[in-house]
């Protein structure tokens, strides 16, 4: 929002200053002008300058996450195309021998106890136990996508399987084709084949084929997941080795004497199943991991950053494209949330675009905002975020609030902006701040840090591995045995630049354009920016349009001069009422005025007419009109009252500088037109001249007449000379300008001269 520049007032007021002003007095208005008009030159010179005493943040190398992908059991409709799709734009982040890490966690779609399993040959089968999942996937979809994932696509990225329950099913093969597998340690891999009434040769070669490219399980326990009628024995060689190898595998090997000791694995006519504490043994090490809970997956990885969701959608995306720019008023917020809620419920839209370069505007606004964003369920839609200048100050929350996070190189999140948020302000919202922090998957301290810049934010370290970014006294911890280790401080205060904020995990990537962001999740062209109505669009473009205000309230300035000039038109004071309420308007509309601004500006006014048109004069009410006035029209430009950071006392100065450029321009058009203006056809209907002749006019002729009359005469002061006043000459009462300096009431006077209106007087010598 930029500052209301107001020429037009100054300049009615320097007119009629120079009307009833001596020249003495008209000198020292413009010794004050001159130097506010100095002064704001100074001000705007060091607004304009670049802040290039902030320390450069140095590059810490990138902290590991990880991407969560949910496969939902059983593997049914599309479900396997969405999970393909999601998988394909994280391999395109793929750089070398760097690659993206995807965990595949396998979740059950509809609770187990009420599954019922249809088998090819029509039989119905209830599951007896009540964790197991994954019956009744379907084998294409289940080869399709392990195909993907076992094949030169999926070796871009470094996926893991996680198993938190007992899985059945053909959802087995696609663990088989993950590059690792982690898993519970009472949680079961097995019965693959438990919705076959008979294996056929091409299904049992497809498990065996996607197996072997992966090389965990050895292939006999394959064939004994799969099919009953393969029972798995391990035989224990003399030498200190172990094979594993199937009934009928076993009838052809040939064996000399004392070679191995068997032993049957799985019975007869029982489809293998493993625990994952039987699977991580030193003997075996067919899986990498066996964790306790999902928390402790990423210490188990030994992931450095963190783990984020990745919602499955299937290809061509069908986008939705937002722009926040400027301060963020409660109307863009508002109208942001009707757009979103309108893609999603009414365009199916599954991507959420939204481009932010923005100072924040209030901290609650804001907050509301980004609870809509992290509260958009997965399987909906996703949203991104393109962070392409700044994200300051409460639009942070904004940013962080995204599903993915992508900056321009120059991008910076963080350092103070429109909104003046402290650590009290900060406290008041805590429980806000954390339940968003869970919603966002993101440490609470980047929130409170990005949005308060001298915030205390440390980093601690649980016992079990886990790490996290918050507030000291934020976490709950035991104080005979602590459980969480406190490590250092995190300064927010330059903010966070691209290199950082993908270090600490906070950005997933670096981008130069949102078109370039769209096309890594499989929208080739940006769709067009997501629009209102048109009648709210041409509303919203009238109020941003600061010079429309600006001559608002110039005309509106005019024209209430015309009326008290010459009462009783009644046209030039409708106009100034208009105007006055479109000026206002505009400000409401824009969110920046309140009723501080307001009494400023209407008090202002008041004392300045007061001063012109009832005691005249250059005194306490005119510098007091004048202060109110300008103090007025910069709150009425900004969010804030008084700047309590650097972005805050720059847009301060700005204000300042475009004020005094608005006054200087005023100065040289009255300079150069001060003679025209009293020409123009609008001016002289405004202010009614009287026709010559007219009675008045030679009344006016005679008062003028008069007062010459009175040049050298003595008398005596009525009131204070201050230096306008009233004094008795003879038996008269009139106006007078001291020429001297003050005088006092009842003082002994002559007058010196009589100068068009004024009487100048000086005191008596004796």
């Amino acid at each position: 929002m930029q500052v209301l520049l107001t020429p037009a007032f100054f300049g009615s007021l320097f007119q009629a200053k120079c009307m009833f002003a001596p020249n003495r007095l008209k000198l020292r208005f413009w010794s004050v002008w001159i130097a506010f008009l100095g002064l704001s030159a100074i001000q705007i010179a060091q607004g304009q300058q670049e802040q290039t005493d902030d320390p450069t943040i140095a590059k810490s190398p990138a902290l590991k996450g990880a991407w969560l992908i949910r496969v939902p059991l059983p593997l049914s409709g599309d479900i396997d195309s969405k999970i393909i799709a999601s998988l394909e734009s994280i391999s395109l982040r793929s750089q070398g021998n760097d690659r993206p890490v995807v965990i595949l966690e396998f979740v059950q779609a509809t609770p187990s106890s009420e599954a019922a399993v249809v088998g090819r040959a029509g039989a119905l089968e209830q599951s007896a136990e009540s964790k197991s999942m994954g019956q009744g996937s379907s084998f294409e979809k289940a080869l399709t996508l392990s195909r993907w994932l076992s094949g030169p696509k999926g070796n871009r990225v470094k996926s893991v399987g996680y198993i938190s329950s007992n899985l059945r099913g053909h959802a087995v093969l696609v663990a088989l084709a993950c590059e690792e597998l982690a898993m519970l340690p009472d949680a079961e891999i097995g019965k693959a084949g438990i919705d076959e009434v008979q294996i056929d040769p091409t299904l049992q070669q497809a498990y065996l084929d996607i197996a072997s490219r992966r090389g965990m399980f050895p292939e006999a326990a394959v064939r004994s997941m799969l099919d009953p009628s393969q029972r798995l024995v391990q035989l224990d060689l003399d030498g200190g080795g172990v094979e594993y190898t199937t009934v009928q595998q076993l009838e052809t090997k040939p064996r000399p004497d004392g070679t191995w000791r068997e032993r049957t694995l799985v019975p007869i006519n029982q489809m293998a199943t493993f625990k994952g504490q039987e699977l991580s043994q030193p003997d075996r090490r067919w899986i990498s991991q066996t964790v306790n809970n999902r928390e402790l997956l990423g210490v188990a990885l030994k992931l450095t950053g963190p783990i984020t969701e990745k919602p499955t959608f299937e290809l061509p995306r069908k986008a939705v494209h937002l722009k926040l720019r400027g301060v963020l008023y409660p109307r863009i917020v508002n109208r942001s949330i009707r757009a979103i809620d309108d893609a999603i419920n009414n365009q199916g839209v599954d991507l959420i675009l939204i481009q932010l370069d923005s100072p924040g505007g209030k901290l609650d606004d804001s907050m509301r905002l980004a609870y809509r964003l992290a509260e958009i369920p997965a399987d909906k839609a996703e949203v991104v975020v393109f962070v392409s200048e700044h994200a300051r100050g409460d639009a942070a929350l904004i940013a962080l609030a995204a599903d993915a996070l992508y900056m321009a190189p120059n991008a910076l999140l963080g350092t103070g902006g429109e909104a003046s948020i402290n650590a009290a302000a900060i406290e008041k919202r805590k429980a806000n701040f954390i339940e968003l922090a869970k919603l966002c998957n993101r440490a609470p301290g980047d929130l409170v840090g990005l949005a308060n810049p001298d915030a205390t934010v440390h980093e601690f370290q649980a016992a079990d591995g886990r790490q996290i970014r918050t507030v000291p006294e934020w976490i709950l911890d035991d104080p005979v045995k602590p459980f969480w280790a406190i490590g250092k401080a995190v300064d927010y205060r330059n903010g966070i630049g691209v290199d950082q904020a993908i270090a600490m995990g906070i950005a997933s990537d670096r981008a130069n354009d949102l078109a370039s962001v769209a096309s890594s999740f499989g929208v080739n062209e940006l769709p067009m920016e997501k629009q209102t109505s048109r009648l709210e669009q041409t509303v919203e473009w009238l109020a941003s349009q600061r010079w429309l205000a600006y001559v608002c309230f110039l005309v509106g300035l005019i024209c209430l001069s015309a009326e008290l000039s010459t009462p009783g038109v009644g046209v030039p004071g409708l106009i100034a009422l208009v105007c006055f309420m479109i000026f206002f308007w505009m400000n409401l509309f824009q969110g920046t005025i309140e009723w501080l601004e307001i009494l400023l500006i209407v008090a202002g006014i008041g004392c300045l007419l007061a001063e012109v048109f009832i005691l005249p004069g250059f005194g306490l009410f005119g510098v007091s009109g004048l202060i109110m006035l300008a103090a007025g029209l910069l709150l009425a430009g900004q969010t804030f009252t008084i700047p309590t950071n650097r972005y805050q006392l720059d847009k301060l100065v700005h204000g300042l500088g475009q004020l005094g450029l608005g006054i200087i321009g005023l100065f040289g058009a009255i300079l150069l037109f001060h003679k025209q203006l009293g020409r123009l056809p609008m001016f002289r209907w405004f202010a009614l001249e009287h026709p010559i002749g007219d009675k008045f006019v030679v009344a006016m002729d005679r008062l003028d007449e008069d007062r010459q009359m009175l040049k050298g005469r003595f008398g005596t002061t009525m009131t204070r000379c201050n230096p306008y006043g009233k004094a008795i000459l003879g038996d008269m009462v009139v106006d007078v300008v001291s020429k001297g300096g003050w005088i006092d009431e009842d003082m002994p006077i002559e007058v010196i001269e009589v100068k068009e209106n004024q009487v100048l007087i000086r005191t008596r010598k004796f």
